[in-house]
């Protein structure tokens, strides 16, 4: 039984790497599996916590992350939620082995596959494969930093929630309001009153 989640996990995996991979033809699937490793993590476990040097990436199976900083006050903001098939990771810091700025939580149980830096670098090095992948992911980053970034500086409490709603519509009713509050960047109270706007504009 153990085995057959296993594999199930690593198809998961697999498939998820092929549908970026636009190098089909040098996919190895053996490689990938000696290369990830199986880690569970309880609801409110933390992934890697700001200061810890991050030593691992992670590939989400099943379950549901949030990044967050912790500001001077003991204020949380979350900049990010990642959910099944997204890879997890304080990626800068991992890249260059220096402490993480944010920590990343686990808001259920969740089941990640992990690569060490060790194995990510070995690889990277010297497969093709592995360069397409970790491109593609570092443009994923990239954008969404980029769109975030804009959506502060361009838009309203009200349009960032529309947004949050268009961007996370398969996760909205497994966040919780005070974390969406956190990501949008208000309270709480705030996001009761654009709800109920919501709710009364659609009806």
């Amino acid at each position: 039984m153990q085995l057959t989640i296993k594999n199930k996990n690593y198809d998961v995996l697999i498939s998820e790497l092929k549908r970026v991979n636009d190098n089909k033809d040098a996919f190895n699937e053996d490689e990938i599996k000696s290369a990830f490793k199986t880690e569970y993590y309880s609801k409110g476990e933390s992934f890697i916590r700001t200061g810890d040097v991050p030593n691992k990436i992670g590939f989400i199976v099943k379950g549901l992350m949030k990044y967050y900083y912790i500001d001077p006050e003991g204020n949380e903001w979350i900049k990010f939620f990642s959910a099944e098939r997204d890879f997890v990771a304080s990626y800068a810091s991992f890249l260059y082995q220096i402490p993480s700025l944010y920590n990343i939580e686990a808001l259920e149980n969740t089941t990640i596959l992990s690569i060490n830096y060790k194995m990510y670098l070995n690889n990277i090095n010297k497969l093709m494969t592995w360069c397409i992948i970790a491109r593609k992911y570092t443009e994923k980053i990239y954008y969404e930093k980029e769109k975030r970034e804009a959506s502060f500086l361009q838009k309203d409490a009200s349009e960032r929630y529309s947004d949050f709603l268009n961007d996370y519509k398969q996760l909205s009713n497994r966040i919780s309001l005070k974390d969406t509050a956190s990501f949008l960047g208000i309270t709480p109270i705030s996001l009761s009153r654009i709800r109920n706007k919501f709710k009364n504009k659609n009806g």
